[in-house]
């Protein structure tokens, strides 16, 4: 398939067209991820490498052009981004072509791609798009969350023995002291279940839907959470970072909950870092 530049331009700054751009984008992005997973299964680990990074940077580079194309003036933050820092004086966006990489290369229909718009520091909309379930979880700021133009809410779960739980191990587990496991183990003897489906933001997207009514990560990268954060905020869900401080986009750290649960969670989680001795470490990236 080649790509060409078909949206046409827009004038007007208001949040619902920037929406209508960004899910324009989301939707012709996530073609492409459908048309670049594994046509065959068992590949070679270096075969499968490839075909990651290669449409990981390809549809990037799509979502990139498109909005850059649109929006001139904005600034952009992803994986691939010379300067990763969050811009308070400048609207930006903050892209992820493919949430749950490994996922996708193992042909797993578990992946997903998100956009926020974060102007003045706040998240003014999110789109989250599973292209193979065609599921489009959508949001404005004050305007409630979506999913293919139907509006959703957070479950009603009261307890965390009835509860879903879904998390996200970090990227750099086997090397970092920081693993995510003790706060697991604390939480998969006092939830009814845990998920790791390795898809941060599609999972704060069920959240938002009632699918699931928790989500928790460490260490994460911020275009992981940003878009998917407002979607639960806006389903009438809370975001905070682990102790239920006010959760922050340029940190790694999150839980996302139906909020009738949430301080049950910050209980099990403060519990399980006194009983396994956390550091409370944090990756940041610098906000100007």
């Amino acid at each position: 398939m080649t790509v060409t530049n078909t949206l046409k331009p827009v004038e007007t700054t208001s949040n619902a067209n920037y929406l209508k751009v960004a899910r324009n984008i989301a939707k012709k992005s996530g073609e492409l991820l459908v048309e670049r997973l594994p046509s065959e299964l068992n590949l070679a680990v270096r075969q499968r490498r490839i075909l990651m990074e290669s449409a990981d940077r390809e549809v990037h580079d799509y979502m990139y052009n498109e909005l850059k194309l649109h929006y001139p003036s904005h600034s952009f933050i992803s994986v691939f981004s010379k300067n990763q820092k969050f811009h308070k004086d400048r609207p930006q966006w903050v892209i992820d072509p493919i949430v749950g990489l490994a996922n996708f290369g193992h042909g797993d229909p578990g992946f997903a791609l998100s956009i926020a718009f974060v102007e003045n520091g706040i998240t003014e909309l999110a789109v989250v798009y599973s292209p193979i379930f065609e599921q489009l979880f959508t949001a404005i700021k004050g305007g409630g969350t979506y999913l293919n133009g139907q509006k959703i809410q957070v479950s009603r779960t009261g307890e965390l023995q009835d509860s879903l739980l879904s998390t996200r191990f970090p990227y750099d587990i086997r090397t970092s002291n920081v693993t995510n496991l003790e706060i697991f183990a604390e939480l998969i003897l006092k939830a009814e279940s845990v998920r790791n489906n390795a898809t941060a933001s599609l999972d704060l997207a069920y959240v938002a839907s009632g699918q699931y009514d928790g989500f928790w990560a460490i260490n994460m990268n911020p275009w992981d959470l940003v878009a998917a954060a407002l979607l639960v905020e806006e389903a009438g869900g809370k975001v905070t970072g682990l102790s239920g401080e006010p959760y922050q986009m340029e940190f790694g750290n999150i839980l996302a909950t139906n909020g009738v649960i949430h301080n049950e969670v910050v209980k099990a989680i403060t519990e399980a870092k006194s009983k396994y001795e956390i550091e409370n470490q944090t990756s940041k990236r610098t906000t100007i």
